[in-house]
């Protein structure tokens, strides 16, 4: 029979805990071995298929800021935006949230509970057991699967590649920043649903990074110049601050299937022409709900304030979908914004005001054209020109008619006798 000592102590895999017996405790090798068979899959299935993140009534929240919410420039949200314990929104507009997406909470119960649920979630995703610890702390050119990933001050440069489908747990023991022009690429069914980045500090999101996942940050949340996020920031403490941004919200828990839609504006034309939008849907599960249209312009490259056109289409399946027509009567140029409503099982998704696929231009300086006569109404005109010609020639030839004053005077009755 073969002995084998265990050390005493207590052995953590993911949230499953084991203890071993007191020192110097023997065991049948066989039982050892099945034994440690059974832990080390437990740890493999632990870390591979990480359970999600819950983030409660967050969900519905693109941007939540636990002292201000600030924007510059045309951002657009696709989700509630509000703030908690502070009260200050500013800057919408010129920023905007889309339409039927969402609404403001500041400091309202909405937006407590929310926080209140974010505090949770940010909990929850710290108290995850790492996985895998990226010593460098650099995430450009990586290629990772699900699974929870633990660094310092995370930094990511150039692009970071999440491959397959999961939960994806971030742990930044610090700061989280990115650099100008990095981002995130989901490959294989992986979704910004299922990436939660738990940042202990603040998280800095460079210009024209684009981001996926949701942003949970103890402190602030700053998104530069054109920064794009699939995904959510939350702030438990502190603000966030936006700069014509495009922040679009999961529409459900995790595990809902991403979509993404494309879209291509009708050529420019005149001004009372009729113009429209074409966006295609790809990316979901037999995807239902809506796609709304709005138009903005002439000459509105924030696309503030009020559309002049809105269109809705119901959705049934990928494919593409047509705007209703619009005829601008100004010379300019127009800006198309069209996003997806998302369903049960498929995220919403949303255009960023002044793509270059959505804009169109009616031509300045038109002028009317002058009417025209085809060479069918040119004939009849000539035909009636030639018959009153030939007319009136004819009455002049000929002998006019004299009558005497006895012609035309009255006769008296008496002379018939």
């Amino acid at each position: 029979m073969i002995i084998a000592t265990i050390p005493a102590g207590r052995f953590r895999c993911g949230t499953a805990q084991f203890t071993s017996a007191s020192a110097g405790f023997s065991h049948n090798a066989r039982f050892i071995l099945v034994s440690l068979a059974f832990i080390t899959l437990a740890c493999f299935v632990s870390s591979a298929s990480a359970q999600s993140v819950s983030l409660g009534t967050t969900t519905n929240f693109g941007v939540l800021g636990g002292s201000a919410v600030t924007n510059t420039g045309s951002t657009v949200v696709n989700g509630n935006v509000g703030v908690w314990a502070g009260t200050s929104i500013t800057g919408f507009p010129p920023g905007s949230i889309f339409p039927g997406s969402g609404s403001m909470h500041s400091a309202d119960a909405i937006a407590q509970q929310a926080q209140s649920d974010l505090t949770a979630a940010y909990t929850d995703a710290a108290n995850r057991v790492c996985g895998t610890t990226i010593a460098s702390n650099l995430l450009g050119g990586l290629t990772l699967t699900p699974g929870v990933y633990c660094m310092g001050a995370g930094n990511l440069t150039g692009t970071l590649t999440l491959d397959g489908a999961g939960v994806y747990i971030f742990q930044m023991a610090s700061s989280l920043t990115t650099a100008s022009g990095a981002s995130v690429v989901l490959l294989n069914g992986a979704s910004a649903c299922d990436v939660f980045w738990q940042v202990s500090s603040s998280a800095t999101i460079g210009t024209s990074t684009s981001m996926a996942g949701n942003l949970l940050a103890l402190a602030s949340i700053t998104l530069n110049t054109g920064a794009s996020l699939s995904g959510r920031a939350l702030a438990r403490n502190g603000a966030v601050t936006l700069d014509s941004n495009n922040v679009t919200a999961c529409a459900a828990a995790a595990g809902q299937n991403p979509t993404t839609i494309s879209t291509l504006a009708s050529a420019a034309t005149q001004p009372g022409g009729a113009i429209h939008d074409t966006a295609t849907l790809a990316g979901g599960t037999s995807p239902t709900g809506t796609i709304i249209f709005q138009l903005f312009g002439p000459n509105n490259a924030s696309c503030t304030g009020t559309p002049i056109f809105t269109s809705m289409t119901t959705v049934a399946g990928n494919g593409s979908y047509d705007s209703t027509g619009f005829a601008p009567l100004a010379a300019g140029t127009y800006q198309w914004i069209a996003a997806y409503s998302g369903d049960a099982v498929n995220a919403a998704s949303v255009t960023v005001c002044n793509d270059a696929n959505e804009s169109v231009t009616t031509t300045s300086g038109f002028v009317a054209a002058t009417p025209t006569l085809s060479t069918w109404s040119m004939a009849m005109l000539a035909a009636l020109l030639l018959g009153f010609a030939i007319v009136r020639n004819q009455t002049s030839q000929t002998k006019p008619l004299r009558l005497s004053a006895s012609d035309i005077a009255p006769r008296d009755p008496a002379s018939k006798r």
